[in-house]
């Protein structure tokens, strides 16, 4: 059984219903989000005892919205487009990930999945040592990449080949006006001499990236170089309170076999296909300790 012999078996009353879009599932979710970074940002700001523990708090929160903006690009998370196009627009501002610009990365990303030279995930390469993963781990092969990209598309205007010709101009405004957004708030920040960019954004960023590398480590690595999305990808079935603030994103060969799915269905559709999954894992840990111990 391949991906789309499996897509075959399923009705057209039955792919109505699990691609079906609403607006609550994801409010509800993303009120909940705001919340809890409200908290966790007055916990911060007031200096309660033990605040420094909630930075990696916020870390892990900011970073979820990774998961959101990834739905938003899909425009599945709600019915309508430029509420989907505005959520990722916001999420790639604090994520310094914009959101058109991995929107065409994510497309080819899926066109191609984990086929040499044609994948643009497998353009940076994967940490084959142990060295190599904690340096993966600390986000700074990511953020030195997300620098060039900023300044080839802000000051040289050079883009990739996966950007179609006619999506360039908005790309390019797109980042433009992030690094506007990142220069005003500095400047506001120096003159104000205020910390609050740092402790509530800066650094819980970076302490939240390595769980996000760890995430994003488990969705193809060790995974078959084949179309066959059951054997390139991998679904791993971690807690619910990860699921949830993941976006149910976990079931990935799920997602990646029927993209049009919207997070709140994974499940489903999980059930419906789980016996022909190639590759699982029960959590995070347990995929990135068994990689570790592979490598040099």
């Amino acid at each position: 059984m391949n991906h789309r012999d499996f897509l075959r078996t399923l009705s057209n009353e039955e792919k109505r219903v699990i691609t079906a879009k609403t607006n609550s599932h994801a409010i509800y979710r993303v009120l909940l989000l705001l919340t809890l970074l409200l908290v966790s940002s007055f916990c911060i700001v007031s200096q309660m005892p033990f605040w420094q523990v909630m930075l990696p708090i916020q870390g892990l929160l900011l970073i979820s919205l990774f998961h959101l903006e990834h739905e938003c690009i899909h425009d599945t998370p709600f019915k309508h487009i430029l509420l989907n196009k505005t959520v990722a627009f916001i999420c790639g501002l604090v994520l310094f990930l914009p959101s058109e610009w991995f929107r065409y990365f994510h497309r080819d990303h899926h066109r191609y999945t984990h086929i040499e030279g044609k994948d643009p995930e497998l353009a940076s390469a994967k940490p084959e040592t142990k060295k190599q993963w904690l340096l993966h781990l600390s986000g700074f092969t990511v953020y030195k990449s997300l620098l060039v990209i900023f300044w080839n598309y802000s000051l040289t205007r050079k883009t990739e080949t996966f950007i179609p010709l006619k999506a360039q101009t908005e790309v390019v405004r797109q980042i433009q006006l992030m690094f506007l957004i990142y220069f005003s708030l500095w400047g506001i920040s120096l003159w104000s001499k205020s910390p609050l960019l740092l402790i509530l954004w800066i650094i819980p960023l970076l302490l939240g990236q390595p769980f996000l590398r760890m995430y994003l480590l488990a969705e193809h690595t060790l995974c078959d170089h084949d179309e066959n999305m059951f054997r390139n990808t991998r679904t791993v079935i971690s807690h619910p309170i990860v699921r949830w603030f993941t976006w149910n994103m976990p079931y990935h060969t799920e997602h990646h076999v029927y993209p049009a799915v919207p997070f709140h269905q994974l499940p489903k559709l999980h059930q419906k296909m789980h016996q022909y999954l190639e590759h699982n894992e029960k959590s995070y840990i347990s995929f990135n300790r068994h990689l570790y111990r592979e490598m040099s």
